[in-house]
């Protein structure tokens, strides 16, 4: 089966302004590879600043690449008219649902709105909005209302709206439920389910909530300083990571029971800045398993079977449950 979106080792750099007027190149993304299959759930994870976001603008050519590939059903985007090509198959759902509608438009002009930017005639408006917002379990009155006139999970319904609107194969979710009351967390997850169940959509969802990750995905990729470090089916990485930053991550998850909190696998310091990439393996500042061979030769993208990949010397002797076997 071809993949859907397949991305091959995207590297995007920024210039910023230097101390002397120079500019200095950021290296936000460093070779990131993964593929997302069609009618597949992939959470794409990792803390504040790993590159989630700009690579979900990379995937859409709201970010030009400095290198690698972005392929989407098999067509190689290269040019800003590649990307447009296929904009009417993609879509995105913002963080903030209600601050990404104009306050100035009622939500059945919103809803609409992506027929009218990409020239589709549609009979009536007013029929499809009412439509739309159907789709997403919202009445048809919902349509002269305006974004100041919405709950939290209204508006992120009608954001799920827009984006159907065009009926895309990948839909880009931004932090789906932040914001929102747990119960209604629940509402949105379930509906983006039945969403894709019934439109065969694929899903690439940002988010730092691993507990969305472990509910909704099928595979996980995890990110760090603009690098992949671990992807694999879900059910597998969250019950045997093989990468410290993401056992780390899994054990940050809130706990009930606080004896089964584990301080060992905390993560220590602060993300380092990628003005200065740590030499050997960026996570070795952080990582209470580094050895010397981390502090001076980067790992590879190692394969572990089954589908599964991580980037650290000792992926294969941090065993099942977590225990670390190497011999200091």
């Amino acid at each position: 089966m071809t993949a859907l979106l397949s991305i091959r080792d995207v590297r995007v750099d920024l210039a910023s302004g230097g101390w002397f007027g120079g500019a200095v190149p950021l290296n936000i993304l460093a070779g990131v590879t993964m593929d997302l299959m069609p009618g597949e759930t992939l959470g794409l994870v990792g803390e504040s600043g790993s590159g989630k976001t700009t690579l979900a603008r990379a995937v859409l050519g709201l970010q030009p690449i400095s290198g690698g590939e972005v392929r989407f059903d098999g067509k190689n985007l290269t040019r800003p008219s590649d990307f447009r090509a296929i904009r009417r198959r993609t879509a995105l759902m913002f963080q903030d649902a209600t601050a990404s509608l104009s306050p100035r438009m009622a939500v059945g002009e919103a809803v609409t709105e992506p027929f009218a930017i990409h020239g589709i005639a549609v009979k009536n408006r007013h029929d499809k909005a009412a439509e739309l917002l159907a789709e997403v379990g919202l009445p048809p009155e919902m349509a002269a209302r305006y974004p100041h006139e919405l709950s939290g999970g209204q508006a992120r319904r009608v954001g799920v709206a827009r984006a159907l609107a065009l009926k895309p194969s990948l839909v880009i979710a931004d932090e789906p439920t932040a914001g929102l009351d747990v119960s209604v967390q629940a509402e949105i997850l379930n509906l983006m389910a039945d969403l894709k169940d019934r439109h065969g959509l694929s899903y690439l969802i940002i988010t730092h909530n691993l507990a969305l990750v472990r509910h909704v995905a099928d595979r996980v990729a995890v990110l760090y300083l603009g690098r992949l470090v671990e992807t694999g089916p879900t059910r597998a990485i969250f019950a045997d990571p093989r990468h410290p930053y993401t056992r780390s991550l899994i054990a940050a998850e809130p706990k009930p029971d606080p004896r089964k909190r584990r301080a060992d696998l905390a993560i220590r310091g602060e993300i380092p800045s990628i003005l200065r990439r740590p030499a050997g393996c960026e996570f070795h500042t952080r990582c209470p398993l580094a050895g010397d061979i981390c502090r001076m030769m980067p790992p590879e993208l190692k394969e572990l079977g089954r589908g599964r990949a991580a980037r650290c010397h000792f992926a294969d002797a941090i065993t099942e449950g977590g225990r670390h076997e190497l011999e200091h």
